[in-house]
C-alpha cells in the first residue's frame, strides 16, 4: 500500500472519529426495585461529545438500583460497545443477592447511551424472577454443608479432571470452575477464603469475551455437567438470556464508515 493510500485511509478514520454527537452527561441518580423507574427531569445537562456513556448497575434482593449517564471524548473504531457483568451470590446457603451491571459506549446517534440505557432498565426491570424458586433448584448443585469435624473435608476436581482433597476442616474455600464460553473451555480448581466459604455464579460479557464461573460448596460440584444445569436453570428464571450463560444475545456494532474502509483497502490490495 502506498504512502498516500495509507494517508487516505487514516485521514478517513479521524474523520469517523471525530464527528461530535450530543450526550445527556452529570446525570445520576439511584431507584429501588420495587417502585417503578422513572427518568428524572433533572437530567436535562446536553454537551458535545466524542461518545455517549452510560453505567447500569440492577440489584435484587438488597439495596438500590443505580443509573448515571456519561460522555467521553475518546474516540473508538465501534459504534458501540455493551459490557455486561453479572454476579448472583448466596450467603449461609439461605440468602440469594444478584447484582447485574451495565457499561455503555456508543457514537452511532445523539444520546445514543440514553436510549440504549432506558431500553436496557425497562428490559431488566420488567423479566419475572423468582428468587426462591432459583435456589431451591440450585441448592443440589452448588451448595453443600459446612465443614465439621464429623464432615471434615470438601473434595473438587482439579486441572487435570482429577479429583483431590480440596479444603479440611476447620479451613474454608469453594471448589471452583471457570468457563470461557466464546472458547468453549473449562477450567475447574480449588479456592480457600479466610472468611465464609464463598458460594457464587459470575458472568461477564463484552465484544470479544464471555465467561461463567461457578463456586461451590457440594463435593465434586465443578463439573461439565453441573455446570451445564446451573446454566438451563439461570435461562430459565431469566437471569442470563441465552443457554449457553450470557447475560444478554445483543453484540456490538462497527460503523458503516470502517467497513466500508476494510472494502477499500481489499480492493487495493486486490489491485496490487
Amino acid at each position: 500500500m502506498s504512502f498516500y493510500q495509507t494517508c487516505l485511509i487514516l485521514f478517513l478514520l479521524s474523520f469517523s472519529s471525530c464527528k461530535a454527537l450530543r450526550c445527556t452527561t452529570e446525570c445520576s441518580f439511584s431507584y429501588n426495585t420495587s417502585t417503578s423507574f422513572i427518568y428524572p427531569q433533572s437530567c436535562n445537562q446536553i454537551v458535545s461529545a466524542g461518545k455517549c456513556g452510560a453505567n447500569l448497575a440492577f440489584t435484587f434482593g438488597a439495596g438500590d438500583n443505580l443509573f448515571q449517564l456519561t460522555s467521553f471524548s475518546t474516540n473508538s473504531i465501534y459504534n458501540s460497545n455493551n459490557q455486561r457483568r453479572g454476579k448472583l451470590q448466596i450467603i449461609n446457603s439461605a440468602i440469594i443477592s444478584f447484582t447485574h451491571y451495565v457499561d455503555i459506549t456508543c457514537k452511532d446517534k445523539d444520546d445514543c447511551a440514553k436510549d440504549l440505557a432506558m431500553k436496557i432498565t425497562n428490559e431488566i426491570l420488567q423479566r419475572p424472577v423468582d428468587f426462591t424458586k432459583i435456589l431451591n433448584e440450585l441448592e443440589p448443585f452448588i451448595i453443600g454443608p459446612s465443614l465439621t469435624m464429623q464432615n471434615r473435608q470438601l473434595n473438587c476436581y482439579n486441572s487435570n479432571e482429577q479429583a483431590e482433597i480440596c479444603i479440611e476442616y476447620p479451613n474454608r474455600g469453594s471448589c471452583a470452575s471457570g468457563n470461557t464460553i466464546t472458547s468453549n473451555k473449562l477450567t475447574r480448581s480449588c479456592q480457600s477464603s479466610s472468611y465464609q466459604p464463598e458460594i457464587s455464579i459470575a458472568m461477564y460479557q463484552d465484544s470479544s469475551i464471555a465467561t461463567f464461573d461457578i463456586l461451590c460448596t457440594r463435593n465434586l460440584c465443578n463439573t461439565q455437567s453441573i455446570l451445564n444445569s446451573v446454566k438451563d436453570i439461570l435461562f430459565r428464571y431469566n437471569i442470563t438470556q441465552t443457554p449457553d450463560g450470557r447475560l444478554t444475545g445483543s453484540t456490538f456494532h462497527v460503523s458503516i464508515l470502517l467497513i466500508l474502509i476494510m472494502i477499500f483497502i481489499t480492493f487495493l490490495n486486490y489491485r496490487e
